[in-house]
């Protein structure tokens, strides 16, 4: 199936073509005047762009086979609006770029394809907890994939029900768990202390040290990304519970260091990459809840922070 023809336009204008997303390319007119045709498209745009945000906040909110259930309907309505916007949208001529940037690709445009990343994100997030056992929205993901919305070859991801985890690996997979909850709490306690670069400084080496600490609690391979055995789900969740606050707590510290005066400065540098360090560690040891805390929104927050502290220190 065709991936969406005006994303797809969109993406070729960008000279940004994934491999994994095969396209129908849309010829592009040459520059020329805003004619009644570049005013609808505006338009059609934006409620694209409405219409892909409401996707991306519905999908955002799945945590459980009950918020699935209930996202699936609401979805399906939403992927036949979209694939009508788009329907519409490549029937119009687009402005092909002036060469070497993207100056005639309005903003709406390159927000509806990082709208357009961020729900590929989330669906992929959606499909490795296995739609939470639900269906419904398993059906409409299919749905989705018929029409374009995710690539043919992401199928393979939504059907993988994965095996789950014997007792025995259920069992060492909570007692790892079990040993992030000391680790999470330290890189939490030394985010709160930095409010200048003199604590971020003193605070670099001690995240360091804990990026390798966390390193060491990384789940066997193969036992990631599956289910935990029937037994052992409610100890698992008790065990998950815990930790998954402190993260929440953590992404806020990140944020508001991020905002801090002279983040962007070299007197930070040290603390930034050890603070990188650190947050791939966490996606490592934490792969069954990292997704749904640092997820687009989280992105989206980061971004505000750090352009709002370069619009403060011009």
């Amino acid at each position: 199936m065709r991936r969406l023809l005006y994303i797809a336009g969109l993406t070729l204008a960008l000279g940004n073509i994934p491999p994994a997303q095969a396209m129908t390319v849309v010829e592009l007119d040459e520059p020329g005047s805003v004619t009644e045709e570049n005013n609808e498209a505006r338009e059609i745009s934006q409620e694209f762009l409405s219409t892909a945000s409401q996707m991306w906040f519905l999908l955002s909110g799945v945590s459980s086979q009950q918020d699935a259930d209930k996202a699936a309907g609401r979805f399906t309505e939403l992927i036949k609006r979209t694939f009508e916007l788009d329907n519409r949208l490549s029937e119009l001529p687009m402005v092909a770029p002036e060469t070497g940037c993207v100056g005639m690709l309005d903003a709406v445009q390159v927000r509806i394809l990082e709208t357009m990343d961020d729900i590929n994100l989330e669906f992929q997030s959606i499909c490795r907890a296995h739609c939470y056992g639900s269906r419904q929205l398993k059906a409409a993901f299919e749905y989705a994939i018929e029409l374009g919305m995710f690539a043919e070859e992401d199928r393979e991801l939504l059907n993988d029900s994965g095996i789950p985890l014997t007792d025995e690996e259920s069992q060492a997979e909570i007692v790892r768990l079990n040993r992030l909850a000391e680790p999470d709490r330290a890189v939490l306690d030394i985010l709160v202390t930095v409010q200048n670069e003199e604590d971020a400084s003193e605070a670099a080496s001690k995240l360091a040290s804990l990026s390798q600490q966390l390193n060491g609690l990384v789940p066997a391979p193969n036992r990631e990304n599956r289910q935990f055995s029937p037994s052992a789900e409610a100890a698992a969740r008790s065990v998950l519970a815990p930790l998954e606050p402190i993260l929440w707590a953590i992404r806020s510290e990140i944020v508001r260091i991020a905002a801090l005066p002279g983040y962007e400065a070299e007197t930070y540098d040290e603390f930034s990459v050890a603070l990188d360090l650190v947050f791939e560690s966490l996606g490592a040891t934490h792969v069954i809840l990292f997704d749904s805390v640092f997820d687009a929104s989280f992105r989206s927050d980061l971004d505000d922070a750090l352009r709002e502290n370069s619009i403060s220190s011009q």
